[in-house]
């Protein structure tokens, strides 16, 4: 189903890059204005002044950070501080990481052209909605640049080993570069133009589909762009594939141990008198409610056990209240789904999250945040890690946090699968591809 292909990928000249922790960089996305800061001023040649530059106060139509970013690829390509691969290529990633609770981890995966399709063909599925706002920088930065510069994370079904077999083949060789970054995961790189390796893996994605994990943005981007470029050429069909029909993207396989997902827990203020003093009357009409014994030893922990205990059979949540400084864990009444056809059109499999129940019957439902409910003021604040979650409980600048047990990788699926999206901040795909491994000109096809 998948047109998955090698192109010749932009990398850094190791000559006049040697290191290149120096010079990679996460996600745009999740990169706050300090560390955008950090980044552009780490390396003169670091993929941040490409990817997500800093804005002047005299930008304007001619002089902008995208106009910047094309014009430092352009001077980045003519100075070989970027070379472009002889021969089409895969590369292929292998990443040793330390998992955010503790203990370590593998991921393997690979970077390469991705033929971009409409969502409603089913071949290339969404899990998350999208906002115009990133969209409209996305297109921007493409449209100036022509070229993709940080990969969309998608990942595909492997069951039956056929890809992972190539890739072990592929990662058997002498690799092309490995540094450890800023994180301390060690990455090792591939970039493999073996022909019979290279059609032997874009033959195996005939009959795969690929999920997105991260990088929805950046998709309906390609689409976006890709569409407006075949109306200036005037053609209506894929007859005549061209660069622009392509989109750099990193792909693993969901059938492994590799691709932890972490919960985003919700932390919740500005709630009325009122609401607090019924809350647990509020909450035990649709859950069981059962505090952790106050000696235990830590009840953090304890009640992150239990609700992952009780995670196959129930929704389940973990919630400390910040005045009694007290950790309770609340079981669903029912089965699930426990959003019932009649609360909502969507599918069985998105009723049946725990993340839609949260959002849903806890938040909306229950509390009232909602225009026109008894907190439509309320603020909820989301937080990715659970580690960072638990050093957030002194903060005091809420009233009642509730804990997730993560998405799974088959939760996802099947709301993909079924034609739903996940509810805001569902997921957390860990860790981030980085950016500046290889980026893809359509230059170079």
């Amino acid at each position: 189903m998948a047109e998955v292909v090698p192109f010749r990928g932009l990398r850094y000249n190791r000559k006049l890059v040697p290191d290149l922790a120096g010079v990679v960089a996460p996600p745009y996305d999740i990169i706050s204005p300090a560390r955008q800061r950090y980044y552009h001023d780490k390396h003169q040649y670091n993929a941040i002044r490409l990817e997500y530059g800093l804005e002047h106060a005299d930008d304007g139509a001619r002089q902008n950070r995208y106009t910047r970013a094309a014009a430092d690829l352009a001077a980045w390509l003519e100075k070989k501080v970027l070379v472009p691969d002889a021969e089409p290529c895969f590369y292929f990633c292998h990443e040793e990481y330390h998992l955010p609770g503790g203990g370590d981890s593998v991921r393997e995966g690979f970077i390469a052209a991705v033929g971009l399709v409409d969502f409603s063909e089913g071949v290339i599925l969404p899990h998350e909605r999208t906002h115009d706002g990133p969209k409209q920088d996305r297109l921007r930065l493409m449209e100036a640049t022509n070229a993709n510069l940080s990969p969309i994370y998608s990942v595909y079904p492997d069951a039956d080993g056929k890809v992972a077999d190539i890739i072990h083949e592929a990662t058997s060789r002498e690799p092309t570069a490995g540094f450890t970054d800023e994180n301390r995961t060690h990455q090792t790189l591939w970039a493999i133009d073996d022909p019979d390796l290279t059609s032997r893996l874009s033959a195996a994605f005939s009959d795969r589909k690929l999920y997105i994990a991260d990088g929805h943005h950046r998709y309906e981007t390609a689409l976006a762009l890709r569409d407006r470029r075949r109306a200036q050429a005037g053609v209506s069909d894929e007859d005549t594939r061209q660069p622009y029909d392509y989109m750099l993207m990193y792909l693993s396989s969901m059938n492994t141990e590799g691709q932890p997902i972490l919960p985003v827990h919700r932390f919740v203020a500005g709630l009325s008198a009122e609401t607090l003093d019924h809350l647990q009357d509020l909450l035990e009409t649709e859950f069981e409610l059962r505090q952790i014994e106050t000696d235990s030893p830590d009840p953090a922990a304890a009640m992150l056990k239990r609700i992952a205990d009780l995670h196959p059979e129930r929704n389940a949540f973990g919630m400390y209240l910040s005045g009694s400084d007290s950790f309770h864990v609340l079981a669903a009444r029912r089965p699930r789904p426990l959003i019932s056809s009649d609360e909502s059109s969507n599918s069985q499999a998105w009723r049946s999250l725990d993340v839609a129940v949260l959002d849903q019957v806890i938040l909306t439902r229950l509390l009232g945040i909602r225009p026109g409910g008894e907190n439509p003021g309320a603020s909820v604040r989301y937080l990715e890690r659970t580690s960072k979650a638990l050093h957030e409980l002194d903060s005091g600048d809420y009233h009642v946090a509730f804990f997730l047990n993560p998405t799974s990788m088959h939760d996802i699926r099947a709301v993909a699968d079924a034609g739903d999206k996940m509810p805001q901040k569902s997921t957390y795909f860990y860790p981030k591809p980085l950016t500046g491994l290889v980026f893809r000109s359509y230059r170079y096809g």
